[in-house]
């Protein structure tokens, strides 16, 4: 399932921390705004994960898309560089 990540950390620390793992499961779309790709059955280890790294520093707000809104999903602006929803 894709989800989109985005978060509010003020701690610089923390924040490279959580973007170098985010990396590793997606893409950046913003400075603090990540499409990753995770498996359903281990979207409660994902949120565990956010959670040990960010704990109470700072908001992380995590959206699930479902089929339909992957499908609906387009860029405005630079016509030069295309995003694509997994």
């Amino acid at each position: 399932m894709t989800c989109i990540v985005a978060y509010d950390i003020e701690d610089n620390r923390i924040r490279s921390r959580l973007a170098r793992y985010l990396l590793t499961l997606g893409i950046r779309l913003q400075k603090s705004v990540f499409a990753i790709e995770v498996e359903r059955h281990n979207f409660e280890k994902l949120k565990n994960r956010l959670y040990s790294l960010a704990g109470k520093e700072g908001k992380i707000v995590v959206f699930r898309l479902c089929e339909g809104c992957q499908q609906k999903a387009l860029q405005l602006g630079d016509k030069s560089a295309r995003f694509y929803v997994f």
